[in-house]
């Protein structure tokens, strides 16, 4: 990244570290300092879209707050000059409070892929966004070892009366491409868990508050792994949630009761939960609880509970889980085109008496476990659709060519899918479904490893504004094959003539890969990369305009899975 080494101004904070810079639209933290203030003097000339820079180096903790953006022109927070580290005693590695249309970013310098990194905090969680915060983007963060959560999202309502469901909504909340391991609750926990109210003693007396709600929730490309509890929570996020494209994997592992799931569609929430991938945890794969009208569609979910107290099958861990914790009279769930394999007991637990026309299609189960377990396990009396879902007790016969549950040619789940008023247009690797006659049953679609067309496009995130783009890709990338041996290709198009540079990181963000591809027209491209000399693993990639190399040029992350 270029950084502009001549001043034209510097101030001295009140705030007891070293000077901030203000360069333009630039103000530089030293690597000293733990708190910035929007309202201190050194930011008197801080204006939306303007960038606080970090330096790399070890920090104890980071408290930003009162600062503030606009809608379209986001305050960004980014490192500089390498990874800034925290590894702290403290119950915080950074906090942010009373902030708005900001966005934490861990992508100043492209050798790391992820910016910010919390390797321990001792007494607390990695990151709290909170004090009434909102429209806060987290991205290219790495949370470890701590002892609650990886990341709060919420402001817990107290007497004050400031944050309670009548006065604040916490809106567009996006978390992605952040990786969280080594916790000791949740993952994250995203909103409140109490949306019908909890009893608090105001003044002498007990009075029921009611949390805020969440509007516009995104959390996606994120990497949760080893958590106590929950792997993705949100609770209370009543409009516009979606949860995408995140791996997890061996949630759960402390056993606590009411707390074990990889993904937690929580009370008061209506999400989108698709093309995920659960592995290997102690708790339900998904538990559904929210307030229904939502799609749970897409997801690999593999050996749920498999490891949660094996010899007493009374303890039942499923697939999916959806129970009537604040369904809405007569609304629906739909829970279309997952692959679960080798649950603890049931497939899908459907436990939901008050929602109407619910639809469960074209899913794939095997091998659900326990003598007494179903694939879907339902009371007659409940209002289910069950269409076109293969079930089998051995995963032999149906084709698959891969851990990630890829098809072969010829295998019985092509073109077996339903084709009913529920249009899921795209599979977990993002290839537009359906390819053939009909939809593939299960998660991913067979296509021959044929190019996207060129019109198809999925709506990937909902994050601040970015401005000056050069070009753009109109569709998302492929990656084939996906898991990959030897090699992948990545096929994309450019709506305009542009550079484009990729980099290949390792699970814990150190660049490993690195290639250009200088003065591309628009139209179709692919990138072949070799990736024999890789171990086997989980790979992160991120494609960008060449150009400044920070988050302005980014345009796509992914990943991708190289076999032993």
């Amino acid at each position: 990244m270029k950084l502009i080494k001549f001043f034209l101004a510097a101030v001295s904070l009140f705030l007891g570290f070293r000077p901030v810079t203000a360069v333009a639209a630039h103000f530089y933290i030293e690597t000293s300092a733990t708190l910035v203030d929007g309202t201190a003097p050194a930011f008197k000339n801080l204006k939306p879209g303007d960038t606080i820079f970090f330096r790399g180096g070890q920090k104890d903790r980071l408290l930003i707050r009162n600062v503030t953006g606009d809608a379209k022109k986001p305050v960004f927070l980014m490192n500089c000059d390498g990874t800034v580290l925290i590894n702290t005693d403290w119950y915080y590695g950074i906090v942010l409070q009373q902030c708005r249309y900001v966005r934490l970013s861990g992508t100043g310098d492209r050798n790391f892929f992820y910016g910010f990194m919390i390797t321990r905090v001792k007494g607390g969680a990695g990151i709290s966004v909170g004090t009434l915060s909102s429209d806060v983007e987290l991205d290219h963060i790495y949370i470890s070892n701590c002892s609650i959560a990886g990341i709060y999202a919420k402001t817990d309502p107290d007497c004050s009366f400031a944050s309670t469901r009548d006065k604040f909504v916490q809106n567009n909340t996006v978390i992605h491409d952040c990786s969280i391991s080594n916790v000791g609750n949740e993952g994250m926990y995203i909103g409140s868990s109490f949306y019908s109210g909890e009893t608090m003693q105001c003044n002498g007396k007990d009075t029921l508050v009611f949390p805020h709600l969440l509007s516009g929730v995104r959390i996606y490309n994120n990497i949760v792994r080893n958590t106590g509890w929950d792997g993705i929570q949100v609770g209370s996020a009543s409009v516009d949630c979606k949860i995408y494209n995140n791996l997890v994997e061996f949630d759960s592992q402390a056993g606590t009761k009411d707390q074990m799931s990889g993904i937690l569609i929580g009370g008061g929430s209506d999400c989108d939960c698709y093309n995920n991938y659960i592995y290997k945890g102690k708790g339900d794969g998904i538990e559904s609880l929210g307030l229904g009208g939502y799609r749970i569609y897409n997801n690999i979910i593999v050996d749920a509970g498999y490891n949660f107290e094996p010899d007493n099958p009374d303890r039942e861990k499923h697939g999916i889980y959806q129970g009537d914790v604040s369904t809405r009279p007569g609304s629906s769930y739909f829970i279309l085109f997952n692959d679960i394999i080798n649950p603890k007991t049931d497939g899908i637990r459907f436990n939901s008496l008050v929602s109407r026309n619910n639809l469960i299609a074209s899913n794939v189960i095997i091998h659900p476990g326990g003598g007494s377990s179903a694939y879907i396990k339902a009371a007659s009396s409940y209002s289910i659709s069950e269409k076109n879902n293969y079930q089998a007790m051995s995963a032999a016969g149906c084709g698959f060519q891969d851990t990630l549950y890829s098809l072969k040619p010829g295998s019985p789940l092509i073109d077996a899918g339903y084709s009913g008023n529920q249009v899921i247009a795209f599979d977990f690797n993002s290839r537009p479904r359906p390819f053939g006659k009909a939809s593939d049953q299960g998660a991913q679609e067979y296509n021959g490893n044929t190019d996207p067309p060129k019109q198809m496009s999925i709506y990937r995130g909902k994050g601040m504004e970015v401005p000056n783009l050069a070009g753009s890709l109109s569709v998302d990338p492929v990656v084939f094959p996906n898991p990959a041996v030897n090699s992948i290709v990545i096929r994309y198009y450019l709506d305009t003539a542009a550079g484009i540079g990729l980099d290949v990181y390792t699970m814990e963000g150190n660049r490993v890969l690195h290639s250009d591809d200088n003065n591309l027209p628009a139209g179709n491209h692919q990138l072949a990369v070799r990736i024999s000399d890789l171990p086997g693993g989980v790979y992160l990639y991120s494609l960008r305009l060449q150009g400044e190399k920070n988050l302005e040029n980014m345009i796509y992350n992914g990943r991708f899975y190289k076999i032993k």
